[in-house]
């Protein structure tokens, strides 16, 4: 004999099936959230992600908890995030290359960026071209023509496909100069050698040389933003020379693809106003600059960077180690 159940009681089982996920989403968080990080503890990508998690510890009343994933330049972190369930309880902090140079230049690499959520960039930082104290040149101008006198030229780096080769082939590309990008595990092993006379040139982080700039030691000659930096006035850009170059890079959060838009828009309004903090910027170096976009507009930015280096990589036939 089969049943039947009066109408409303399908219809009313069929609004609160419908009404589920609404309700689960109006009382998150539930329960604790988590951060995967792709560095060890300590750094300031670490520094970044403790504070925002206590901030949203704060106000949702939730622990969240910090877990540390480092190797693989990011990868091993970014694959946690992308099988991750999309639930708004993971979120991850990924790095530049991970982001961005990663699926240009790895074959069959285990995640893409549509496997993620886009929630905001966390900030940018400029590089910075240094010379040793004898070599003889004041600004990237000079720089250029120096390396057309000697032929060719080398400079350190954290090796192939870094962002110093980066800014570099961007500066080859529009001045047809000979350079020997020499890696190196570490920018203070580059900057060492610099300042020992070893190694005319480096293409690296803004804080990793400042220190021997100001004692003499080096000298930076540009910095690749497209104007001068507020809190480093005296550092001269690659535009100043005659060279329009704007290139940083950038570390940013992201979701699972399929977190819920409530659930990513409420976690966002917590982290924005974290990053926005003036005590977050007291804990960032003088070369970072904090800023906030929306999950479309960090997405765009993606997409627009991704083609930018798209494109440098096959011109300029940048390759991994």
């Amino acid at each position: 004999m089969t049943l039947s159940l009066p109408r409303r009681t399908i219809l009313a089982a069929g609004l609160a099936s419908l009404a589920a996920p609404a309700l689960a989403q109006a009382r998150f968080p539930d329960r604790p959230l988590r951060i995967i990080v792709p560095v060890a503890a300590g750094g300031i990508s670490d520094t970044i992600s403790r504070f925002l998690a206590e901030g949203m510890r704060a106000e949702f009343g939730q622990p969240v908890i910090i877990e540390n994933r480092p190797g693989a330049n990011g990868i091993l972190a970014s694959e946690a995030i992308a099988r991750a369930a999309p639930d708004g309880y993971t979120i991850g902090y990924m790095l530049y290359a991970a982001m961005t140079l990663n699926p240009l230049l790895i074959p069959n690499l285990s995640y893409r960026l549509s496997d993620f959520l886009p929630l905001t960039p966390t900030f940018k930082a400029p590089m910075v071209l240094a010379v040793g104290k004898d070599v003889p040149v004041r600004n990237v101008r000079e720089f250029v023509d120096y390396v057309k006198r000697q032929g060719t030229l080398s400079y350190g780096t954290l090796g192939n496909a870094s962002t110093g080769q980066i800014l570099m082939e961007m500066l080859r590309g529009l001045t047809g100069i000979e350079l020997e990008n020499v890696g190196y595990r570490g920018e203070t092993l580059a900057v060492t050698d610099m300042v020992a006379g070893n190694l005319p040139a480096v293409c690296i982080s803004t804080m990793n040389v400042l220190q021997q700039h100001r004692a003499g030691n080096a000298r930076i000659i540009g910095i690749s933003t497209p104007e001068r930096l507020p809190d480093l006035p005296d550092l001269p850009t690659f535009a100043e020379a005659g060279f329009p170059i704007d290139y940083s890079y950038f570390h940013g959060l992201m979701m699972p693809s399929g977190t819920p838009e409530a659930v990513a828009a409420r976690l966002h309004r917590s982290i924005g106003a974290g990053l926005q903090s003036p005590e977050l910027r007291t804990r960032m170096t003088p070369d970072m600059q904090p800023f906030v976009l929306s999950s479309a507009e960090f997405a765009g930015m993606l997409s627009r960077e991704t083609s930018k280096l798209g494109e440098l990589v096959q011109t300029r036939g940048i390759r991994l180690q």
